[in-house]
C-alpha cells in the first residue's frame, strides 16, 4: 500500500463534503428564524423540503465517498463508525422524531458528518506514522 501524503483530490473532496455538511448544518439552524422573513423577500423556495434533501444527499454521498476514498489510505474503520452515527442521527430527524427535536437530530448529524470528514482528513495526512507498524488496518 501506498503511504504518501493524501491526494490533492482526496483533500479537495474532504473540504468540499465538510463545507456542504456545515451549510446543511446552517440551513437547518437559521430556517426556523427565516420561516417569517424569506416569504416577503419572494425566497421562499429556500424553505421547501427539496433544499433540504439535496444537502443531505450531497452531504451523505460526499461523505461516503470521501469516507471510502480515505479508508483506503489510513485503514482506520473508525471513520465508518462516524458515518454510521451520523447518518442514524439524519434518519432519525427526518422519520422518526417530531417536529421540535427533528431539527436537533438532523443538525447533529450534519455537524458528525462534518467531524467525520476532518477524521478522516487528520488520518490520511498522519498515516505515514503507522507505514512502519505491523498492525496497520488497527482501529
Amino acid at each position: 500500500m501506498n503511504h504518501t501524503a493524501a491526494s490533492p483530490s482526496s483533500a479537495r473532496i474532504d473540504l468540499v463534503g465538510t463545507c456542504v455538511s456545515l451549510v446543511c448544518a446552517v440551513h437547518c439552524l437559521t430556517v426556523p428564524f427565516l420561516v417569517t422573513v424569506l416569504p416577503l423577500a419572494g425566497l421562499g423556495v429556500l424553505l421547501g423540503g427539496s433544499l433540504e434533501i439535496l444537502f443531505i444527499v450531497a452531504s451523505v454521498v460526499l461523505a461516503t465517498g470521501s469516507l471510502c476514498w480515505g479508508f483506503r489510505r489510513h485503514r482506520r474503520w473508525r471513520v465508518f463508525v462516524v458515518l454510521g452515527d451520523a447518518l442514524t442521527m439524519i434518519a432519525v430527524g427526518r422519520f422518526l422524531a417530531s417536529e421540535p427535536y427533528e431539527l436537533v437530530f438532523v443538525f447533529m448529524g450534519a455537524m458528525v458528518l462534518a467531524a467525520g470528514h476532518l477524521l478522516n482528513r487528520y488520518l490520511c495526512l498522519t498515516c505515514m506514522v503507522c507505514q512502519d507498524e505491523p498492525a496497520h488496518g488497527r482501529s
